[in-house]
């Protein structure tokens, strides 16, 4: 099936007139450039010879979208739209009516003018001549990190017109809910479709490295705004590959059925996410007991420490102090990284709650990391970060972190223990920015610190706006990988202040009049801007007959077969295809087929032929070198045209009979 672009209706008058036609592209290809996705978009539109509609049919943009630049071109000549102040550009197409200055007789002027507002641009076009109408933007959004992707939403007619390259970065399950909701609260979201370009720039960083900060600043006058963007990788980090892990299991009467099960599930699960490390796991009460008997692999201890665990008999005595020096002593006897995870229900003796964290950590190798694990949370809690457990200052101490489980409901739901095997996130992330006053842009957006606890996990980002003045100095972002604390430092640079400034644009929510200023500095169609290109005569237009559209229709794509034109979905009444026998026929005047039973097939992508094929049937006795001259001529003849389409597809094939009319 092939896909037919229709416009059907009747002739308006020009004056004000505002039919909502919302064009579809013909092509659209586009491209990352750092944060801001900019694509170039075509569209191919018939028009009647005398056209002159204002605001007569309008382009559909991404969420914060901005047309940057365009150009049109009327039958193979291509001009360039200039960027003019909007009042402007309005005054010269309007003084295209025709009045003393501007009569309606002589040579007519054509014009572009593209006039913009949130999410759409308006198109007003005046034609002297009839043709094909293509119209290329460049537009410019920015995007959404997620997963090492920088994500865009795109009307849904974007994404059925794509190039083949772009096609492919489609992904109908879209980012995490923050990108969906980052942008402007006045445009709807879940609309459209989701692209994502390719990011790759955090993954090949050293393990722990792969965090991305970025900041930009616009100067609005005195004002200076910032915008602060923090990426995480989809993996920060990996799990070493000379890891060697004690876990310290608690065997203590105090256990309960349901915490026995849930240590038995941690440790099981910490063995999957690293099943080429080594591990031991000593059982601790009043006496410690190693379950295995010496250092193995995880994979292949899993079985025996999962019987193991399931045996295990509860007796007196928490004496965590004991199964760390056991743990020392098996750490000792290798080399690589090294850590432990202590277990615990936090039922211990009062001389175990006092003891220093220092005194605990002297016991350790050097260099030991330490995990605490509290079980007993509430029902159905995975192990999540928790700095109030009894044992948090001894994981703190060691650049460790402190973590609670909850008994699982659901047994077949087993708990993923990643976050004890590799960092996963950047807790408590706080911003610091003296010299500048937070602002909020976008009011749903959480921004980066704004919560107490602020965690960003591993694939996401999160954003941070500031007002400031020209003295105004960097951004600094800090928080926790496990207990070790990372702080990034960021001068804001100016050179991305006209991105900043389109989206404080699009956005609208800086007051007056600093928005006012981001218009202006944003350079793209917006409610100070807009593109216009004036050619030809100098002549008015009295009456216009629109793109080829009812006030009311639409455009839309539909299907035919190869060898037809489909027919266009809308609100206008169907017009029939434009008959190409009645306009390549003429052409053929000089080739003396009269009598001859020609005809031709069209290959057409957009507007151009890009195969032609034609067959003759001469007369009996037609001379070969007859033959050859003739078929020499039409060839030449249709390969010089510009056939007139109602309906514009990428690609389409028509069969035109040029038999001459007796």
């Amino acid at each position: 099936m092939a896909a037919a672009l229709v416009f059907a209706g009747s002739a308006h008058a020009w004056s004000r007139r505002t039919a909502d036609q919302e064009l579809s592209p013909a092509l659209v290809k586009g491209k990352l450039e750092g944060p801001i996705a900019t694509f170039t978009v075509k569209f191919v539109v018939p028009v009647d010879k005398g056209t002159y509609g204002q605001q007569h049919s309008s382009i559909e943009l991404p969420p914060k979208g901005m047309v940057t630049s365009a150009t049109a071109s009327l039958n193979g000549v291509t001009h360039s739209l200039a960027m003019l102040p909007a009042e402007d550009a309005e005054k010269k197409f309007n003084a295209l009516s025709a009045d003393e200055e501007h009569p309606p007789v002589g040579r007519k002027a054509s014009a572009v003018l593209m006039s913009g507002s949130q999410g759409t641009v308006g198109v007003s076009v005046a034609a002297a001549n009839g043709g094909v109408l293509t119209l290329e933007l460049t537009v410019a959004s920015p995007t959404c990190f997620f997963r090492d992707r920088r994500w865009i939403n795109v009307p849904e007619a974007w994404a059925a017109s794509a190039e083949v390259a772009l096609r492919k970065l489609v992904d109908q399950d879209g980012p995490n809910a923050a990108c969906m909701s980052n942008g402007s609260t006045d445009v709807p979201r879940g609309e459209g479709v989701w692209m994502a370009f390719p990011a790759p720039e955090l993954t090949g960083r050293r393990s722990g490295e792969r965090i991305g900060t970025f900041a930009g600043r616009v100067a609005l006058g005195d004002e200076h705004v910032t915008r602060f963007e923090l990426d995480l990788s989809a993996k920060i980090s990996d799990v070493p590959r000379d890891l060697a892990t004690v876990i310290l299991v608690d065997g203590s009467r105090s256990m309960f059925a349901e915490e026995l099960e849930t240590q038995r599930q941690l440790v099981m699960s910490y063995l999957r996410a690293a099943p080429d490390s080594r591990v031991q796991v000593i059982a601790y009460a009043r006496r410690v007991k190693p379950l295995l008997p010496g250092w193995t692999t995880a994979s292949q201890a899993a079985p025996r420490l999962d019987r193991e665990l399931r045996a295990m008999a509860q007796r007196n005595g928490s004496h965590f102090d004991i199964g760390l020096a056991e743990a020392a002593t098996w750490l000792e006897r290798v080399e690589g990284t090294k850590r432990v995870v202590l277990i615990t229900d936090e039922r211990m003796a009062g001389r175990l709650e006092g003891t220093p964290p220092a005194t605990l950590k002297r016991a350790l190798p050097a260099g030991t990391l330490v995990h605490v694990v509290a079980v007993g949370g509430s029902s159905d809690q995975p192990p999540s970060r928790d700095e109030d457990t009894k044992l948090a200052p001894l994981a703190a101490a060691t650049d460790g972190m402190s973590v609670r489980a909850g008994k699982l409901e659901d047994p077949r739901k087993l708990h993923d223990s990643t976050l004890l095997v590799r960092p996963v996130s950047l807790d408590f992330v706080k911003v610091k920015a003296p010299d500048w006053t937070q602002i909020t842009p976008m009011a749903d957006d959480v921004a980066c610190g704004d919560e107490e606890s602020h965690e960003i996990a591993e694939g996401d980002s999160c954003t941070w706006w500031g007002q400031g003045d020209a003295s105004a100095g960097p951004v600094i972002v800090e928080g926790l990988l496990w207990g070790k604390r990372i702080q990034r430092f960021v001068q804001p640079n100016l050179a991305h202040g006209r991105d900043i400034a389109r989206e404080l644009s699009v956005l609208g929510t800086l007051d007056e009049p600093l928005l006012e200023k981001a218009h202006l500095l944003a350079r793209a169609v917006n409610e100070k801007w807009s593109l216009y290109a004036q050619w030809g005569g100098r002549a008015g237009y009295e009456d216009g007959f629109g793109l080829g559209m009812s006030g009311g229709g639409r455009g839309g794509i539909c299907c035919g077969t190869v060898g037809t034109i489909g027919r266009g979905s809308g609100t206008g009444s169907y017009r029939e295809p434009p008959d190409l026998a009645k306009q390549l026929r003429p052409l053929l005047a000089a080739c003396e087929v009269e009598t001859v039973d020609v005809r031709a097939t069209l290959e057409m992508t957009l507007t151009e032929i890009a195969e032609l094929t034609v067959t003759m049937n001469h007369p009996d006795g037609t001379p070969s070198a007859t033959k050859r001259k003739r078929q020499q001529c039409v060839e030449d003849a249709l390969w010089d045209s510009t056939p007139m389409l109602t309906h514009v597809d990428q690609h389409h094939t028509y069969n035109v009979d040029l038999r001459a009319i007796r």
